[in-house]
C-alpha cells in the first residue's frame, strides 16, 4: 500500500486524519511542523505528502518550495483552513507552485481519499 507523509501542527486533527489514512489501509508517518516533515520526507520513501500551510518553524508553502527541488518531485496535497486567506491566497499560492490538490479544513474523510487516490494516478512529478 502507498505511504503518506501527514504534516500538521494540530495534532488532534493529524491524529484524526492519520486514523483514518490508516483505516484506509494507508502507511503514515507524521510531523507537527515542515521542518521535521522535510527531514522525515529525507529519510523515507512516501507516495503521497499532506501539508498544512499555516505552520510554526517552516510553513507549509516553504515546505512545499523545498520539496519542488527534490527529484524525484513528491505528490503534493496542501490542507488550510485556519485563516480567512486560506482559499482566496494559501491553497492558490500551493497550487502555483505545484501541488496534486489542495483541501480546505475541516477534512471530510470522503474529500481526502479521494485526493490521495488522484494524486496517485497521476504519473510521477518529474
Amino acid at each position: 500500500m502507498a505511504s503518506v507523509l501527514l504534516i500538521d501542527d494540530d495534532e488532534a486533527l493529524r491524529n484524526v486524519t492519520a486514523e483514518i489514512l490508516i483505516g484506509a489501509g494507508y502507511i503514515v508517518d507524521d510531523a507537527p511542523d515542515g521542518r521535521s516533515g522535510l527531514e522525515l520526507f529525507r529519510t523515507g520513501r512516501h507516495d503521497v505528502i499532506i501539508t498544512d500551510i499555516s505552520m510554526p518553524d517552516m510553513d507549509g508553502l516553504e515546505l512545499i518550495m523545498e520539496l519542488g527541488e527534490a527529484m524525484p518531485k513528491p505528490r503534493i496535497i496542501a490542507i488550510s483552513g485556519d485563516s480567512q486567506f486560506s482559499e482566496s491566497v494559501y491553497l492558490p499560492t500551493a497550487r502555483q507552485l505545484g501541488v496534486h490538490g489542495t483541501i480546505v479544513k475541516p477534512i471530510r474523510a470522503e474529500v481526502l481519499l479521494k485526493a490521495i487516490a488522484d494524486a496517485l494516478a497521476d504519473p510521477p512529478p518529474r
